[in-house]
Order: structure tokens, then C-alpha cells, then sequence
């Protein structure tokens, strides 16, 4: 299994277009130096801008590694190579995803050391709380991962990246869905009202607007949003798991 997210984990940072995509949110980092000078060393507005660039580019990349990880090597025929060892497809899923979990966590590390860079420049300091705000994207990036895998067990990676983008956008505006359906009431409210149960509801993971306004977040949120990702990323994985095994290759 650590064999297979050495190889997947190699595999990704030797991606050039990732390099591309690094290269474009490092210089979108930079550029919080050219705002700082409009913004006249407003601070909330220069953590607010690097923050969202960190999230956009990171969410780029997990998509664009994870909508083919499993597709590929089934296209390639390396999967095939793979499970004539004495190994099972629950360790190819689990693999697969601690090397792409890696991939992604070092590109956006990446980024993150150019913003603290910017902000400790224009004398904001080391950004403790900034950091926070980048964990749980991280966190968000691995449950993601884990429903891209899932997608990618059986769908092309075109399907799986418009899924996964759906996903994505409905995640982060499930709250406010459910409250305009609550006008309206009946079976629309209660229609959007379970999908809130089943669904991962991705704005649990944003807390950029409160780092950025130094809005203290309780250890007990910490904690149970963490629990949170976990429990997605596991379910996803089990069902990727579940596919991939009853595939036929």
C-alpha cells in the first residue's frame, strides 16, 4: 500500500501541469504584495485575498490529480501489473489515496509558505490563525480526494470531475439552499432538507471570513469538523472500495 502512494505521490509532482498550476497560485500569492500597496497595508484584505487564492488553486489541483487516478492506470494497463501481486484492490484505493492526499498537501504548503511570507513582509506577523484556516482546506481536500476516488472507480474523468465540481458548489452553498427552500416549505424544503443529512456539507471548512477577522474558533468545532472529514472521507473510500472491487478488469 506504501509502495503504491510512493508511486502515486511521485507521479503527481512530476505532473507538468501541476507545476503550471503551482507556478500560477505562487504568483497569485505574490501579487498580495501589489494589493498591499493599493489596500495601504490593510491587513484583512490581503489575508482574505491569499486565503481564497489558496483554496482556489488548491481545489484546482485535487481535481485535476484526482478526477483519472484510478481511470488512468486502468487505460494505461498498469492496474493490471499491479493486481497480478499479491496485493488487493482495498490497498490500490488506500494507496492511491494517501498518494495523492501527499501530493496535493505539499502543493498547497507550497503556497502557503509564499503567503506567510507576504503577510510577515507587510507586518502582520506569523500568521498562526491563517494556518488554521489552511487545515481545514486541507482537511476539505482530503474528503475530496476520497469522493474524486470514488468517482473515478467508475466513471471517466470528465464525468468525474463535473461530478465532483457539482459536488463542490452544492456543498458550499447546502445552507443556504435549505433556508430559501424553507420558504417555500412542502416537499421541496423537505427534499433539500435530507440531502443536507447526506450530503458533506463543505462550508464547514470555511473559516477564512473568520480568520480574516481574527473571529476565535472553539477548540470543540475544531475537533468535530475533523471528525467530520473523517467520517466522509472513510464513507467515500468504503463505497470506492466497494465499486472497484466488484469491477471487472
Amino acid at each position: 500500500m506504501f509502495a503504491i502512494a510512493t508511486i502515486t505521490f511521485k507521479e503527481a509532482i512530476r505532473d507538468k501541469v501541476l507545476y503550471t498550476i503551482v507556478v500560477f497560485g505562487i504568483l497569485f500569492g505574490l501579487l498580495n504584495l501589489f494589493l498591499a500597496k493599493l489596500a495601504v497595508g490593510d491587513l484583512q484584505m490581503i489575508r482574505s485575498f491569499g486565503l481564497a487564492g489558496i483554496y482556489v488553486f488548491g481545489m484546482v489541483i485535487t481535481i485535476f490529480l484526482g478526477s483519472s487516478i484510478i481511470y488512468k492506470e486502468i487505460e494505461r494497463r498498469t492496474l493490471y501489473f499491479v493486481l497480478s501481486k499479491p496485493i488487493s484492490r482495498t490497498k490500490v484505493v488506500m494507496g492511491k489515496f494517501l498518494g495523492l492526499f501527499l501530493a496535493v498537501v505539499l502543493t498547497t504548503l507550497c503556497m502557503t509558505v509564499i503567503y506567510l511570507i507576504v503577510i510577515t513582509y507587510e507586518g502582520g506577523g506569523f500568521d498562526i490563525l491563517g494556518l488554521l484556516a489552511v487545515f481545514f482546506q486541507i482537511l476539505e481536500e482530503a474528503l475530496f480526494i476520497a469522493m474524486l476516488i470514488f468517482f473515478s472507480s467508475f466513471s471517466v474523468p470528465l464525468i468525474s470531475a463535473i461530478s465532483s465540481l457539482l459536488l463542490l458548489f452544492l456543498g458550499h452553498l447546502l445552507d443556504s439552499v435549505v433556508k430559501s427552500a424553507e420558504v417555500f416549505g412542502g416537499v421541496i424544503y423537505q427534499v433539500f432538507l435530507y440531502a443536507s443529512y447526506i450530503l458533506p456539507n463543505l462550508e464547514k471548512f470555511n473559516i477564512r471570513n473568520a480568520i480574516v477577522h481574527e473571529i476565535e474558533i472553539p477548540f470543540t468545532t475544531t475537533f468535530l469538523v475533523i471528525g467530520y472529514a473523517l467520517l466522509y472521507t472513510v464513507i467515500f473510500l468504503i463505497l470506492a472500495n466497494s465499486i472497484f472491487r466488484k469491477r471487472e478488469l
